[in-house]
């Protein structure tokens, strides 16, 4: 019995450890300085794009990935996956040509972009219900610790060398074995629950009926642009306010990270006690944080509210995805791929998004691009409310 619990914890933290690589893309931003040294012919935009490319190359195969997993095997493909990622990730410490370094960033992201919709597909086959909601809430909370060891790391080595700082993909190969020992192919389950559910069936596991998924994909959308404005604005704006300088906007990032990773480790127990209305509530909190962002002169307070700010944008995440992955329609998957697709989405282009927030805002400056957000949180928070009310009124009276 000793030996089934130790393996079925093994099982969760080789599963857990490949969402440490998820966000891992954008780690290498502090190597551009040094890269633009060391490349001077090559335009600033290329060298930029090092750093965002692997997000929009993950759409090239984050839709597709559930398809070649049912042609090779769905650990095959994740296994596949982390290989390219592995050797990608570490192919620039060896090579000179930029462009070369350019092509493996975009190979970079396919591999992220082979295995991010499978690991969820693996939570949804191993674990059910509450267990499957705090897997969930921990694979988001890993994806956060998992950027910020990584980017702490190549700052590290970015002191000896630029090069040496892809060094820190080579994390990749223990969490690859890991995979490879502990964690169970579940192709042939996850094929006969597919057919045991006919997709005419629109219920969830809690027999309510699931929200169409092009909502979903484009609150996701909006809600992953509104939280990068604070990524994008907060230095800036601490900075206007004289009362922060980059070193306190760098730190006030680390806070959204810490937010974010203790509302992924606190996810099954609040999704438990708040069951649907964790949505309406995450927006509530994420609107007061941006208010309190807009109103605040003090490090203090922007601290307390930048931290909220992940905490509130991270526990709507995992419910999207839980809730999906809860589903009975036998499409799980491929609307999983459909969130991911809207995540990378709302994040390549959220400068474009927060540009235009700023165009439409009523308040002039920075803060009002705050407010302005806050305001289309306060009414997501009331369409929410509405909508749970009236499914649980429909179902009061269909019982």
């Amino acid at each position: 019995m000793e030996t089934v619990s130790r393996k079925n914890k093994m099982t969760k933290l080789a599963l857990l450890s490949v969402s440490l690589l998820v966000v891992s893309g954008g780690a290498i931003a502090a190597n551009i300085p040094a890269i633009k040294i060391a490349y001077p012919e090559i335009p600033l935009v290329f060298i930029e794009l090092l750093t965002t490319i692997p997000s929009l190359s993950i759409l090239a195969t984050v839709l597709v990935s559930p398809r070649i997993g049912q042609k090779i095997g769905y650990k095959r493909t994740v296994l596949s996956g982390l290989w390219l990622v592995l050797l990608s990730g570490i192919l620039p410490l060896v090579v000179n040509s930029f462009w070369v370094i350019f092509l493996s960033r975009i190979s970079f992201g396919i591999g992220i972009g082979l295995f991010n919709p499978l690991l969820f597909l693996f939570a949804s086959s191993l674990y059910q219900e509450h267990e499957l909601s705090i897997m969930i809430g921990l694979q988001s909370a890993f994806e956060g610790i998992g950027g910020m060891l990584i980017t702490f790391s190549v700052g590290r080595l970015l002191l000896v060398d630029w090069k040496l700082s892809f060094l820190v993909y080579g994390i990749v190969l223990p969490i690859l074995f890991l995979f490879q020992w502990f964690v169970p192919d579940v192709q042939k389950e996850v094929s006969q629950a597919d057919r045991a559910e006919p997709e005419t069936n629109n219920l969830n596991a809690a027999g309510q009926k699931t929200v169409p998924i092009v909502m979903y994909v484009l609150l996701l959308m909006v809600l992953v642009t509104i939280y990068m404005s604070i990524t994008v604005k907060i230095t800036g704006f601490i900075q206007e306010g004289g009362y922060g300088d980059a070193t306190a906007g760098s730190n006030l990032l680390a806070l959204v990270g810490l937010g974010a990773m203790l509302a992924g480790f606190l996810f099954g127990r609040i999704h438990r006690w708040m069951k649907h209305y964790i949505l309406p509530a995450a927006f509530l909190g994420f609107a007061f944080s941006l208010l309190l962002i807009g109103f605040s002169s003090t490090l203090l307070m922007t601290s307390i509210a930048v931290t909220l700010s992940g905490f509130s944008f991270r526990l709507v995440v995992p419910y999207l995805f839980n809730a999906i992955n809860q589903d009975r329609t036998g499409r799980a998957t491929r609307n999983t791929s459909l969130l991911l697709v809207g995540f990378n989405l709302g994040a390549a282009f959220a400068p474009l998004g927060v540009s235009l927030i700023e165009k439409v805002s009523f308040i002039p400056g920075t803060a009002g691009i705050f407010f302005f957000e806050a305001v289309v949180l306060l009414l997501l928070a009331g369409v929410s409310l509405l909508v749970f009310w009236r499914q649980r009124r429909v179902q009061i009276v269909e019982n």
